[in-house]
């Protein structure tokens, strides 16, 4: 993976966006068809691929070295990371493309509540996914059943589901793998931030030590892009302003647009 040339790389974040919407897609047949904690184990499935399909955007961006340094088993395999990183660019209202942008202008404080709200269903979502597909005993002795996943919480999964794959799904447009094969310089530099990152990363396992991890990397972003603009590279423009994922500025204010 760290040698892939960066065609197979995109080829690969193609093949996971695809693969998401498949999860989805069954997770709506499994639905409707009266299999609600099926559906909802599949559509957190969708989640984390939409995740992987993220992990994969940023090994494409990196820099050949920051890659070969890049902890890729981390990035792939790390399941609440993948939620974390699935429900984030299914809740972000900016297109891929302007990732980077978007992060790097959100106050700290408001990102750090951003990414905090995302804790809840990430830790749910690996929770109740196992229990979509398995009968567990619990250490009080409590049988916990796949039956008992609410309606609720498997509308609500779907939802989050459908959010995160249609996000995954913009690298299958022509300009967005365009894009990745000559991304814009501060993408770059979010592929580094978040390969440095990930490699300081300790133990934890947890959805808010995935949401750490990510605040660590915009962190390291902010400070890149600032030491740029110090040696007289290219200036980064604090009111920034990104197209919409949609085609509207909902959060525009958070970039201080008008």
């Amino acid at each position: 993976m760290r040698a892939a040339p960066t065609h197979a790389l995109i080829r690969g974040t193609i093949a996971a966006a695809r693969n998401a919407q498949d999860l989805l897609y069954d997770a709506h047949v499994l639905a409707e068809a009266g299999c609600p904690a099926r559906a909802y184990s599949l559509g957190a499935l969708a989640v984390e691929e939409a995740g992987k399909a993220a992990s994969l955007v940023l090994l494409t961006v990196m820099p050949k070295a920051a890659r070969a340094r890049a902890p890729v088993r981390l990035m792939l395999e790390w399941h609440q990371l993948k939620q974390v990183q699935g429900l984030l660019i299914g809740t972000m209202p900016y297109r891929l493309t302007d990732a980077a942008s978007w992060l790097a202008a959100m106050p700290a404080g408001e990102l750090a509540q951003f990414m905090t709200a995302l804790d809840t269903p990430a830790d749910e979502a690996d929770r109740l996914k196992r229990r979509g597909l398995y009968v567990d005993v619990g250490r009080d002795a409590r049988i916990c059943e796949p039956s008992e996943i609410s309606e609720t919480e498997v509308l609500g999964q779907l939802a989050r589901a459908g959010q995160a794959a249609s996000a995954a799904g913009q690298v299958l447009e022509p300009e967005t793998q365009a894009w990745l094969a000559e991304p814009a310089p501060e993408m770059v530099e979010l592929g580094r931030a978040a390969g440095s990152a990930l490699t300081e990363a300790g133990y934890a396992r947890s959805p808010e030590a995935a949401t750490s991890i990510v605040l660590n990397g915009v962190s390291k972003l902010r400070h890149r892009l600032a030491a740029k603009e110090t040696e007289g590279g290219a200036r980064w423009p604090t009111d920034h302003a990104c197209a919409g994922q949609g085609g509207g500025g909902g959060r525009a204010g958070l970039l201080g647009t008008a």
